[in-house]
């Protein structure tokens, strides 16, 4: 697989909308007793079958050296629209893991939020534990509609047809999960985030685009299943990897506290209207630093701070800058990013770990997809 290839989607990336829970088969579990935490890994191959089952592979090694720690990880792993597994790896004798098969889910799309809702509910109902988490594996492209043009958009991608992030969201039971991580492209962006604000304490996502490997799971893995989660460590061994380990060193990685997300709307909300919509539709867009920028995609994202910053007094870029931290008390950064459109290397000037589209006056018909957005709401 080209190593430049990225967690973007075959033709740019997104979810669908189905319906339907037919079929099943499922194993009767006899070990009922509960964990510290079980992390379901949610997985939509599309063209990336290849890495994601490499993904597995280094699952499989963590927690055969021990890296559950006593927890429980659950693989929802869809090849294609009519064919997904339900499956528990587990650690055995002679430090070896192995997969056990819970349930098969035919004819159901993964991209459906009621698929998904249903995965969740199997995975808490046949693993009762004191903690949860979740891994989202697939395609994505931040927050940019699928019913933008032809190119379907956000995460995951199944038969060229997507989940915008508002179905994302309604896929996503409230506050089960401690964290989430995103192994897709460029879903820390701030709407996004601000989307899925109630879903999890903890998001551990990346602005830009990861490259196919996706997150080193051999490392990253054993810190979800520490006593306490630690995103910090996850995020800082995923920045070793990318930074002097993998042989392009291209990646960015950020850890979002969601509630105080906020707050940094707040902030944001009162430098927009002090700047007034004159300035705020009509960006100098050219030197801002982008972080994200697709084939097809009808604009780059751009690093929040870099954005804010030109439309903030010095006072209140310093109260904004405050909110950010709390907000994004994590974020590493390579010098330089991949962007598929081009493609292009992008030198990394500035970076706050969330991007964000700004409003382009050229763009109408985007502009008014993105007033439905709960961003929008909160900060225009």
């Amino acid at each position: 697989m080209n190593r430049l290839m990225t967690k973007l989607t075959l033709a740019a990336c997104g979810i669908v909308l189905l319906t339907g829970l037919n079929g099943c088969s499922w194993e009767t579990r006899a070990d009922m007793s509960a964990p510290g935490r079980t992390v379901l890994v949610y997985m939509i191959a599309s063209n990336l079958g290849n890495a994601l089952d490499n993904n597995i592979e280094d699952m499989m090694y963590a927690a055969g050296a021990g890296g559950l720690n006593g927890g429980t990880l659950v693989v929802f792993y869809s090849k294609n629209s009519d064919e997904a597994e339900l499956f528990e790896i587990r650690r055995g004798a002679g430090n070896l893991a192995s997969r056990h098969h819970i349930r098969h889910y035919d004819g159901m799309s993964a991209v459906a939020p009621a698929t998904m809702r249903q995965v969740v509910r199997d995975v808490t109902e046949r693993y009762p534990s004191d903690s949860y988490g979740m891994i989202l594996s697939s395609h994505g492209t931040s927050w940019l509609p699928a019913s933008y043009g032809n190119t379907p958009r956000s995460f995951g991608e199944e038969n060229r047809r997507s989940m915008e992030i508002y179905e994302l969201a309604a896929g996503l039971p409230d506050r089960l999960f401690d964290f989430l991580v995103f192994d897709a492209c460029s879903m820390a962006s701030v709407e996004c985030l601000y989307e899925l604000r109630n879903k999890a304490g903890y998001i551990m996502a990346s602005p830009s685009e990861i490259l196919s490997y996706g997150i080193p799971y051999k490392t990253v893995l054993p810190c979800l299943f520490q006593q306490n989660a630690d995103l910090a460590d996850a995020a800082g061994k995923f920045h070793v990897f990318y930074k002097t380990i993998f042989d392009t060193h291209y990646g960015n990685i950020s850890v979002v506290k969601t509630d105080e997300l906020e707050n940094l709307a707040q902030i944001t909300r009162d430098i927009i209207a002090d700047a007034g919509q004159n300035t705020v539709y009509t960006p100098p867009l050219p030197n801002w630093q982008v972080l994200a920028y697709w084939n097809s995609s009808p604009t780059p994202l751009y690093d929040l701070e870099d954005v804010i910053i030109r439309l903030a007094t010095d006072a209140q870029h310093t109260r904004f800058k405050t909110c950010l931290r709390k907000a994004v008390p994590v974020f590493y950064s390579t010098n330089e990013i991949y962007c598929s459109n081009g493609p292009s290397i992008v030198s990394v000037n500035r970076f706050s770990g969330l991007s964000v589209y700004p409003l382009q006056s050229q763009l109408p018909q985007l502009n008014d997809w993105y007033k439905q957005l709960e961003w929008y709401k909160a900060v225009y």
